[in-house]
C-alpha cells in the first residue's frame, strides 16, 4: 500500500511539476537566454521598450528561450506573464513576445488591458507576416525589431493590417465568399428541380445548403474584424447549420409545397420552398520588474 501511495505521489508531482522552475530570470526588457540577438539589437530594443513604457506605462518584454521544456508555448507564456506580473496592476497592460528555438515556436501574449488594441488577429499577422518570414531567412534581429515596432504601433492604433501579406491566404479569402454565393445559387436551382422531381433527399440537401451558406457567408465577413481564423469559423458554421437543418427537417409534402407555390404572391420566384433570413513596471533595486499586471490568454501563436 505504501509503495502504491509513493508511486501516486511521484506521478502527481511529475504531472503537476512547478513550471516556474523553467522560467528565466527577469533581468531586463530583453531576456535572451539563447543569445540569439546581437548586443546592438538588444540595446536598441531596450531603448525602444523603455521609451514606450515611460510614455505609456505599457510593459513589453522580449523573451528568447532555448526550450519550453515540454510545455506548450501558450501555457508557458501565459504562466510566465502572470509570474513576472508584466504590466501595471490596475491596467494589466503587459505584452510578452516569446520565442523558443528548440520547438521553433512563437507567441505574443497580451495582457487584459491591451487586448482591445493588440487583438489576436493583429498578433497573428505580426507572427506570420513579420517574424516567420524573417526567421526562415535567419534574419532574427530584423524580425524581432520589426515585430516590437508593430506591437507598439498596434497599441497606439497606428498598425496597418497586412491583408495581402500572404498571397496564398489572400486568394483563399477572396475565393471563399464566391464559393458560398455559388453554393447558394446552385442550391436554389437544385431546390427547384427537387421539388419538380419530388426528390426528398435532394430537397433537404439543397435547402439546408441555402441556409448554411447564407449564414456562413455573413460569419466569414463579420469574423474578419475579430480573428484570423474567420475561414475556419465560417466553415464550421456552415457544417453545423447544414447538419442541424438537414436532420431537423420533417418529411417533405410536395403536394402542399406545390399548392403553396401556386397561391404565393408574385414577389416569390421559382417553385421551391422559400427561405427567410434576418439580419451582432518599472525598475526596482536597479533591475527591471513587472508592475503587477495580469494576463487572460489573449494573443496568438505560430512557428517557423
Amino acid at each position: 500500500m505504501k509503495k502504491i501511495i509513493l508511486i501516486l505521489i511521484f506521478l502527481f508531482s511529475t504531472l503537476f511539476a512547478d513550471i516556474t522552475q523553467y522560467f528565466p530570470k527577469l533581468d531586463g526588457r530583453v531576456v535572451d537566454t539563447a543569445n540569439l540577438l546581437s548586443s546592438n539589437t538588444k540595446e536598441k530594443l531596450t531603448t525602444i521598450l523603455k521609451e514606450h513604457e515611460d510614455k505609456t506605462s505599457n510593459q513589453i518584454v522580449v523573451v528568447i528561450l532555448n526550450s519550453l521544456n515540454g510545455y506548450e508555448i501558450e501555457d508557458y507564456s501565459y504562466q510566465l506573464g502572470r509570474y513576472w506580473k508584466i504590466g501595471q496592476k490596475d491596467l494589466n497592460n503587459g505584452v510578452l513576445l516569446v520565442v523558443s528555438l528548440e520547438e521553433k515556436k512563437l507567441r505574443i501574449e497580451v495582457g487584459y488591458g491591451l487586448e482591445g488594441a493588440l487583438t489576436d488577429k493583429i498578433a497573428y499577422e505580426i507572427i506570420n507576416y513579420t517574424i516567420k518570414p524573417n526567421f526562415k531567412q535567419k534574419q532574427y534581429d530584423i524580425a524581432i525589431l520589426s515585430a516590437v515596432t508593430e506591437i507598439i504601433e498596434a497599441i497606439k492604433g497606428e498598425y496597418t493590417a497586412k491583408t495581402k501579406a500572404n498571397n496564398e491566404e489572400s486568394e483563399i479569402s477572396a475565393t471563399i465568399p464566391l464559393l458560398f454565393f455559388a453554393t447558394i445559387f446552385l442550391s436554389i436551382f437544385l431546390n427547384g428541380i427537387s421539388t419538380k422531381m419530388k426528390n426528398e433527399f435532394l430537397y433537404k440537401v439543397s435547402k439546408s445548403s441555402i441556409f448554411s451558406s447564407f449564414f456562413a457567408f455573413f460569419t466569414f465577413i463579420m469574423a474578419q474584424s475579430f480573428t484570423s481564423f474567420y475561414t475556419i469559423i465560417a466553415l464550421v458554421i456552415f457544417l453545423v447549420i447544414f447538419v442541424f437543418n438537414f436532420i431537423s427537417m420533417r418529411k417533405v409534402d410536395f403536394e402542399k409545397l406545390k399548392d403553396y407555390a401556386n397561391n404565393s404572391s408574385s414577389n416569390r420566384s421559382g417553385g421551391f420552398g422559400g427561405f427567410g433570413s434576418s439580419s451582432g513596471g518599472g525598475f526596482s533595486n536597479g533591475g527591471f520588474s513587472g508592475g503587477g499586471g495580469g494576463f487572460g490568454g489573449g494573443g496568438a501563436s505560430g512557428g517557423w
